[in-house]
């Protein structure tokens, strides 16, 4: 994909308008859409958070492993204590050693260690369990914000070109209204209109090219947010192409969408996550009740220098239990605290089961708004040419003022505006309805897909 938008841009640079090697190659939706999820920020940024709660995870596991290294110690010393010890470590003591007066002793050990928690109450397992649900939690965040950045993508992929019709629309009326004034002013000329009529059609002419610079203008904040969301320059040379892939989906039946995005949707995923990692968390919490048992081994050798050897070499194993009577009542404060946060989320999960039930019927009913409009301004578009076709007639013959006609022909622009903007706002509520609904359509299901990161799940 990056190769292909490589040569999109090469190709629109050097050929920025058509030549004799054909038109500039378009950009897709699809493309567009699959270009956001490689390059938009913030898609970025999720994905490292969902490495980092993999590595957690891989710390997590580590806690099962036993933990082993070397070390080496090097002392100086006067302490009769620590002369005893060192000297019956370096397995050179003599009877009748004064160990009250030893002097300044010197000690080097070397050795090798191993510490292996056996229990501490179950806090590995469920800390690895817990980090796990962490990890489920973060992807399906990452999978509701790539299906957040596809409907943004194709909102402004269609306010982009909805602003080129209305370009086309604003453009064509510009030029209806210089060709009128031309006749206007050789007729002003003749002596046969008045002069307030042809003020009049330059002030039609001036609202006109007031419509096409707003116009032109919308196409270039349209585009540089379009631009943005991939993760693009505001200016990239890209063309748009213009098919409206949407158009043939049909989303299902309301129950059926609300019972599938119920069933579905990655933030109810997330939020059950969320929730048994909660219940992961208590359970951390009350195992600090819970005996702690560990084993460490010890392999050492200690002498002045470093004439160390394996005949003098000293070993040791241990098994060790904590039993914990009380502590303050951290223990009980803690689970308190990790009660209280999975009753929050409770909640929190219930909350988003009634918000995505009214995203759906929002979804539903603007996009049953939608095509009620546009089959009315559809009619009205009909209506609007052809009052404007018998007003220029009887504007031509004579019977009409020239105010009737640009009443007429700015009549006809605002239906055609309308019906224009009600067509792409039917587009766009039909993605909504996919997104609200978790779509899983071979259509339009593949552009809300979630983006591959190449990880797997722990």
């Amino acid at each position: 994909m990056k190769r292909h938008l490589f040569w999109i841009l090469a190709i629109a640079l050097l050929f920025p308008q058509n030549s004799a090697l054909g038109q500039i190659p378009s950009l897709t939706l699809f493309e567009a859409i699959k270009i956001a999820k490689e390059e938009n920020p913030d898609l970025a940024v999720a994905k490292e958070r969902l490495a980092s709660a993999e590595a957690l995870t891989q710390k997590a596991k580590s806690s099962f492993w036993p933990h082993l290294f070397l070390y080496t110690e090097v002392l100086r010393a006067d302490a009769p204590s620590v002369a005893l010890f060192k000297t019956i470590d370096q397995r050179l003591f003599q009877s009748g050693t004064d160990f009250n007066t030893p002097g300044v002793i010197e000690n080097i050990e070397a050795g090798a260690a191993m510490h292996f928690q056996l229990y501490n109450g179950g806090r590995n397992a469920l800390t690895l369990q817990s980090a796990r649900e962490r990890v489920s939690a973060i992807r399906a965040s990452q999978v509701t914000l790539s299906q957040n950045l596809t409907q943004q993508v194709i909102e402004a992929w269609y306010d982009t070109l909805s602003s080129q019709r209305f370009i086309a629309i604003a453009r064509e009326s510009v030029k209806t209204v210089q060709s009128q004034l031309q006749t206007m002013k050789v007729r002003y000329q003749g002596g046969s209109v008045l002069k307030s009529d042809l003020l009049s059609l330059n002030v039609r002419l001036a609202e006109a090219e007031e419509q096409l610079l707003a116009s032109q203008n919308r196409l270039k904040l349209s585009r540089a947010a379009l631009f943005t969301l991939m993760g693009k320059e505001p200016d990239a040379p890209i063309a748009i192409n213009q098919d409206t892939p949407l158009a043939a989906w049909k989303p299902p039946p309301y129950l059926q969408g609300v019972e599938a995005a119920l069933a579905r949707r990655s933030e109810v995923a997330q939020s059950r996550a969320w929730l048994r990692q909660a219940s992961h968390q208590i359970k951390i919490a009350q195992s600090g009740h819970l005996p702690t048992i560990r084993l460490s081994t010890q392999l050492y050798t200690d002498d002045e220098g470093l004439k160390h050897n394996a005949n003098r070499a000293n070993w040791s194993v241990g098994l060790r239990m904590d039993l914990p009577l009380f502590s303050g009542f951290s223990v009980q404060a803690q689970t308190e605290e990790a009660f209280a946060r999975k009753q929050e989320l409770k909640s929190l999960l219930k909350k988003k089961l009634l918000t995505i039930r009214l995203e759906v019927k929002n979804a539903y009913l603007r996009y049953n708004e939608a095509i009620k409009r546009h089959e009315v301004v559809q009619k009205a578009v009909a209506m609007a040419e052809e009052s404007l076709m018998l007003v220029k007639r009887q504007y031509q013959g004579g019977s009409a003022t020239i105010t009737r006609y640009l009443e007429a022909e700015l009549a006809r622009n605002r239906a055609r505006i309308r019906e224009t903007a009600a067509y792409f706002e039917m587009q766009k509520a039909l993605a909504a309805i996919a997104r609200a609904t978790a779509s899983k359509n071979q259509g339009i299901g593949s552009l809300f897909a979630p983006p591959f990161n190449g990880r797997k799940t722990p």
